[in-house]
């Protein structure tokens, strides 16, 4: 797997979590170490076998712990998935406000789409259906440019 160097540095997402009045913990530095490097979706397993190396011991309630707090904070987003497997990526564009995501469905490398056009959506969900739109996710799946060109 490709290192994605396009990345904040990890300090973005440490001052968020010290803003909300999480603990920061070597292992919790050291999954969003993890995440930033990688770039692609990882499930529990795979950030366990990961930290492992560092932390011997490691138990999967503690990896689903620190990873549930990231995502609880917006710093991972668990991707949905129709073998309802529990999988995370990191949000890289955590200050940009309202974005969207695309995932490789072949390498699993995720990017930032930096664009929303659910004003008609929206639009429509009010004449039509009478309803106010009040949220919403959306998740691209595809194939990446590597993967697309090979």
């Amino acid at each position: 797997m490709k290192t994605i160097n396009n990345s904040p540095p990890s300090d973005v997402y440490i001052a968020r979590l010290k803003g909300r009045g999480h603990r920061v913990t070597p292992k919790v530095r050291a999954v969003i170490e993890l995440f930033l490097k990688r770039g692609c979706l990882l499930d529990p397993i795979e950030v366990q076998t990961q930290l492992q190396k560092r932390f011997k011991g490691i138990g999967l309630p503690t990896v689903y712990r620190v990873l549930d707090n990231l995502a609880s904070c917006g710093i991972l987003v668990i991707a949905a998935s129709e073998d309802q497997k529990r999988r995370y990526y990191i949000c890289r564009d955590i200050d940009a406000g309202h974005h969207h995501h695309f995932i490789c469905r072949k390498c699993g490398k995720v990017e930032e789409v930096n664009l929303c056009l659910m004003e008609e959506v929206s639009k429509y969900v009010e004449r039509h259906l009478k309803a106010k739109l009040e949220g919403h996710f959306l998740q691209m799946e595809g194939l990446c440019s590597n993967c697309n060109s090979s």
